[in-house]
């Protein structure tokens, strides 16, 4: 019981130091990177977001090629994982033409000055292979890795609204 005593002040001091260094206690795991930091990287992930949701207008799958990592998987609203390879080859094969696409309520959490975690809704319209008028609305998550010198998506998931 003695030992079990000698010891509380070391235990009440490991766990003081653990809990209250920036970084390290689960609630402050934000506080790690600096407003301005935070604002700049939510600044390039905005960016590098709007171009990736006109592909389906601009085709444009060089694009993807280049913010997808090298082990991208994203999960589709029917379940279906698409590695990078499956990725570029959805939109490559994509029957249906699109008039608009773009994010709505888009948001960018930045975790650290390599990690961030982009929310949001994804709206397109256009016409299918028959010639049928759709307005299409999702929801997504997507994550960034700042990697190989630029920002990366390593994951994704896509959930249907309508």
């Amino acid at each position: 019981m003695k030992r079990l005593f000698l010891f509380s002040p070391l235990f009440v001091l490991i766990g003081f130091v653990f809990t209250s260094a920036a970084g390290l206690a689960p609630d402050r795991v934000a506080a790690v990177v600096q407003a301005e930091d935070a604002g700049q990287v939510a600044k390039v992930i905005t960016s590098l977001s709007r171009q990736w949701a006109n592909v389906p207008v601009s085709k444009d799958t060089d694009f993807l090629k280049r913010i997808w990592a090298a082990d991208f998987a994203y999960i589709m609203s029917d379940g279906t994982v698409l590695d990078r390879k499956g990725g570029l080859a959805f939109f490559k094969d994509d029957p249906d033409t699109y008039s608009s696409a773009a994010n709505v309520n888009f948001k960018v959490r930045v975790y650290d000055k390599d990690f961030a975690v982009a929310t949001g809704d994804f709206h397109t319209a256009g016409k299918d292979k028959e010639g049928k008028s759709f307005i299409r609305k999702s929801r997504f998550t997507n994550v960034w890795v700042h990697q190989e010198g630029g920002w990366k998506v390593v994951a994704g998931h896509a959930s249907d609204l309508e």
